[in-house]
């Protein structure tokens, strides 16, 4: 089995950086050619808008600890997908989303945006590290379209010693998060946290000390 996938370069100043493709769910999960399960589906939530922000810096005005998002996304056959569109939403640094009357942020529209897929399946993003809020383990939502049709809802997650680092960061005034990945709302009805542990993002930085969240999104 493929557990890593090695990163082209894309724009970045190193080689070498690995995509993470999240680990083996079970014999029943769906596999690819390369015997490597699909990313698992999550819940969209209620905090998804269509806004239509075709853009790599999606942070706007916000403030919180930098992070650059690289995902690729591949088919059954483990080939790269070009042109496929990832949208992704976050909250911000105390766990709030743009765009919502019950968030009080209507018309606003920091940390929304979509990127297309290269010749390589790849796209990123830039972005800030995703506070939290209750009943949630940290997570970023992500969509995936492929031929204009809805293929995967899901969530990415973070490494917990990752994590608990930025959290002890002023501009995360809530401090660590202390939601288990069995109390989280959307994945206690899994019993075990196998379908978070295939979601979790590798996290890395690069020579400057900025980190980078790498995901291949295996479609199944």
């Amino acid at each position: 089995m493929r557990r890593n996938k090695f990163l082209s370069l894309i724009g970045l100043s190193f080689i070498g950086t690995i995509f993470s493709s999240g680990k083996k769910i079970g014999a029943a999960d769906p596999l690819n050619d390369c015997n490597d399960p699909a990313t698992p589906p999550v819940p969209v939530g209620p905090f998804y808008k269509d806004e239509k922000l075709n853009r790599i810096h999606i942070v706007e005005h916000k403030k919180g600890v930098p992070i650059e998002y690289i995902f690729r996304v591949e088919d059954k056959h483990c080939k790269p997908i070009a042109g496929a569109i990832v949208d992704i939403w976050q909250c911000d640094s105390e766990g709030i989303y743009s765009d919502f009357k019950v968030e009080n942020t209507l018309s606003q529209t920091w940390l929304r945006g979509y990127q297309h897929t290269d010749k390589n399946g790849e796209c990123r993003f830039t972005s800030i590290f995703p506070g939290w809020y209750p009943n949630r383990i940290t997570h970023l939502h992500a969509k995936v379209h492929v031929n204009n049709q809805d293929v995967l809802t899901t969530n990415f997650f973070f490494p917990k010693d990752i994590e608990d680092h930025v959290y002890k960061n002023s501009l995360y005034p809530k401090g660590p998060n202390p939601i288990s990945i069995l109390d989280d709302i959307e994945l206690k009805v899994d019993k075990d946290t196998k379908r978070h542990d295939a979601l979790v993002m590798n996290v890395t930085s690069d020579k400057n000390g900025n980190l980078i969240g790498k995901y291949t999104i295996i479609l199944a």
